[in-house]
């Protein structure tokens, strides 16, 4: 939930929003709409917590978050380059981690004998359980469901970020925010950049 009251938003002596009280609750779908360059994206960074108000963005009023709150932006960081884009939408429930310390202890018990055998064997029961604990294998074929429902197979999301297309990026970036199970999603243009088939 995003409750802001009396907000007023400025860029230098540019007024972008003036004394608007609004409250987007769990649920409700809402948009920005305006010419380019009226202030959306300021205004949605705002309210998603990440603009940098120490900079030229000015604002008074009130801005509350209740919940979690994920946020797609208009031209979006896809993170490391050397990450695939699975683990990219998993590493948004810290997931891709724990999948990793996986492949790890599974490599290990696969090259060593004895002693580190056993502790490799031993490792792998661990973080198995771990991942067990946060429900990790039904999460990983959520994370596949809702890429493939953005048009995105297991084939592609197992290539590095860097190798996929601007769209596909963006495709990776709104599933990861979807996976994110947050209460409120704040997604700016988020058909904007896709590939068409």
């Amino acid at each position: 939930m995003i409750n802001a009251s009396h907000l007023s938003v400025r860029i230098g002596a540019r007024t972008l929003v003036s004394d608007a009280s609004f409250r987007i609750d769990k649920g409700v779908k809402a948009g920005f709409v305006g010419r380019n360059g009226a202030g959306k994206t300021t205004t949605m960074k705002l309210l998603a917590g990440v603009a940098d108000t120490e900079g030229t963005i000015e604002y008074t009023g009130d801005v509350v978050r209740r919940g979690s709150v994920a946020y797609l932006e208009q031209n979006p960081d896809t993170g490391a380059a050397e990450k695939d884009g699975l683990a990219r939408i998993m590493g948004v429930r810290g997931l891709a981690q724990i999948f990793a310390r996986i492949a790890k202890a599974e490599h290990q018990m696969a090259t060593t004998t004895g002693d580190a055998l056993a502790k490799a064997m031993d490792r792998y029961d661990r973080v198995n359980h771990e991942l067990e604990q946060v429900g990790g294998w039904a999460a990983k074929a959520e994370a596949l469901q809702i890429a493939a429902n953005l048009g995105l197979s297991e084939a592609t999301l197992a290539q590095p970020l860097d190798t996929l297309s601007g769209g596909q990026r963006r495709r990776v970036e709104l599933a990861r925010c979807l996976f994110s199970q947050a209460d409120t999603l704040l997604l700016d243009e988020p058909t904007n950049h896709l590939d068409h088939d």
